[in-house]
């Protein structure tokens, strides 16, 4: 999935929607390829949250 997606956006993209101060969080560009994907899949939060749950159960 890196392959195909990685550069589809940059965090740069994103740098006015947060603040420069406060705790380093999750790279924008993920967090925007990770909704896209649940869209595309048709996942509800729960459900996303419940396939990321499972996946960690699995590792």
């Amino acid at each position: 999935m890196r392959d195909r997606l990685d550069g589809l956006w940059c965090d740069e993209d994103f740098a006015g929607w947060y603040p420069r101060d406060g705790r380093p969080g999750i790279s924008p560009a993920q967090l925007a390829t990770v909704c896209l994907l649940q869209f595309l899949l048709g996942l509800s939060d729960r459900q996303a949250s419940e396939a990321v749950r499972c996946r960690i159960d699995f590792k």
